[in-house]
């Protein structure tokens, strides 16, 4: 079946959904979506300057076509955060909401019954990224424990010259993605402890990927470093009770967020980043 055909796949799935058959249709979504991840990636996914040019196309179409007011002015907001490179707050891009049976997007409140849209319960929501989606606890603190491991073995035996060397140009070499890990650890932190302890506290945005070292730490300190706080960190998470997990606070980009879904998200990020040590230490290496 080629790339072309996922919206067929997407047809089949409704039709297997509309008669109950929830666990084929599963598989054939599961399938357009691959399809649709190696699409992108054939045809190359856009960034800097070609990645702007292409959205401004895009919302030429999209006033042309007399699309939502309301969408088209979000979209906007959304492109002056990136050419600021800032993040964008909740408040510009709000809740996203798609109906399941006539494809109808709300931005904002969901709409209530009428004769024309289905009750919000069928509407499907859109984060603004899978990462916050909660996995269990138990498996979070086996990730979480296991990670550091898996990055030791990685930076094992390289030089302090290696820990210094890019795989390419542009590229984060070993000691800087070691850094932005540690720097990542530090955030989770944090914010763990502010759910912990405050009341719905602000979840501020915080670009980790863009800190830099001004400390000067040597990449044995930052190891250690990171260590030290993931370990202060499971152990915390392991005597935790049940219902801290469910603890809410409020992140200007992402919307309200518990303590799983901060662990979940942080987790994931780092496991994102595991086949990256790889990557470069066999650059490194030749």
């Amino acid at each position: 079946m080629s790339n072309s055909d996922s919206t067929q796949l997407i047809r089949l799935a409704r039709g297997l959904e509309a008669g109950g058959f929830y666990g084929l249709a599963k598989l054939l979504r599961a399938m357009a979506f691959s399809q649709e991840v190696k699409a992108t990636n054939a045809a190359g996914i856009p960034r800097g300057a070609e990645l702007m040019e292409q959205m401004r196309a895009l919302m030429g179409e999209l006033r042309q076509n007399n699309n939502d007011p309301t969408l088209i002015n979000a979209i906007e907001k959304g492109m002056d955060a990136v050419l600021q490179d800032r993040t964008i707050p909740h408040s510009d891009i709000p809740e996203v909401y798609v109906s399941r049976t006539n494809g109808d997007l709300f931005l904002g409140k969901p709409p209530t019954i009428t004769p024309h849209h289905d009750h919000w319960l069928a509407l499907r929501e859109f984060k603004p990224i899978w990462y916050s989606d909660p996995l269990p606890p138990t498996d979070l603190l086996e990730a979480l424990e296991a990670n550091p491991q898996v990055i030791r073995n990685e930076i094992s035996g390289l030089s302090a010259e290696q820990l210094l060397i890019a795989p390419a140009e542009g590229e984060w070499n070993m000691h800087q993605l070691l850094w932005h890990i540690m720097m990542a650890q530090e955030l989770l932190t944090e914010r763990v402890d502010l759910l912990l302890t405050t009341h719905y506290p602000n979840l501020a945005s915080k670009a980790v990927w863009a800190q830099q070292d001004e400390q000067g730490m040597t990449t044995g300190e930052i190891v250690e470093h990171y260590l030290d706080l993931r370990a202060d960190l499971v152990e915390r998470l392991k005597g935790l009770p049940a219902d801290d997990w469910w603890r809410k606070g409020w992140h200007d980009e992402f919307g309200e967020q518990t303590t799983l879904s901060q662990v979940t998200y942080f987790t994931r990020h780092e496991i994102s980043h595991l086949p990256q040590f790889a990557e470069i230490r066999q650059a490194v290496e030749g």
